[in-house]
């Protein structure tokens, strides 16, 4: 049994396989729940979705008129919660990282809704307002559910009684590695991004 982890091995061997899962579980969320939205959701209950998003977004220090300092702080601390949250609550054995994952991914889907009534272009917005940041910053919150769900398939054997090739502690050590070499590094670039480049590109 394993009690020590390499970064490498550990995306190799425990990581990779449920990122890219993931992905494609992210991705498929996201384009359904656009058509979904669009589906059920009334021109009138526009305004009341905005104003629950406008909530949303000020709880978290969001405002329109914060500063892009601001900002992009704002985003890096929340994103990186949403994270830390996908990775550690991945103990508990109730596949709480694939949550975090849908969770995010219809958020996008209602946003990209929402422009699609404001009779912008989804297009134009998803490209020029998400994938500069988007790709570094839900790349990390994957990484971070994929963590997760090492954890939570390591706890879900030993209920079954079932043998590991890792010890628990090489595979937290590990996940808590990557969360600060690679997962931190990856929000705050799609902070700085989101803060400052964007509203650039959507002028």
């Amino acid at each position: 049994m394993k009690t020590t982890l390499p970064l490498k091995e550990a995306w190799s061997n425990y990581y990779r396989r449920d990122f890219f899962r993931l992905w494609v579980i992210f991705l498929v969320t996201g384009i359904g729940s656009y058509f979904l939205f669009r589906s059920f959701i009334a021109p009138d209950q526009i305004d009341e979705i905005l104003a629950q998003l406008g909530d949303t977004f000020e709880s978290r220090g969001l405002t329109f008129d914060s500063s892009a300092h601001e900002t992009m702080i704002a985003l890096f601390v929340n994103n990186t919660r949403v994270t830390l949250f996908a990775f550690l609550l991945g103990m508990i054995p109730l596949f709480i990282p694939y949550v975090f994952v849908v969770i995010n991914a219809a958020v996008i889907g209602l946003v990209a809704m929402l422009v699609g009534f404001a009779g912008e272009s989804v297009i134009r917005v998803i490209v020029l307002g998400i994938l500069p940041h988007g790709v570094t910053e839900i790349s990390a919150i994957l990484l971070g559910a994929a963590m997760g769900l090492s954890l939570n398939r390591y706890v879900w054997k030993k209920l079954r009684g079932k043998e590991t090739d890792v010890t628990f502690k090489a595979l937290f050590v590990a996940g808590v590695k990557m969360f600060l070499f690679i997962a931190v590094p990856l929000l705050a670039i799609s902070a700085v991004i989101e803060a400052y480049v964007t509203p650039l590109l959507l002028q």
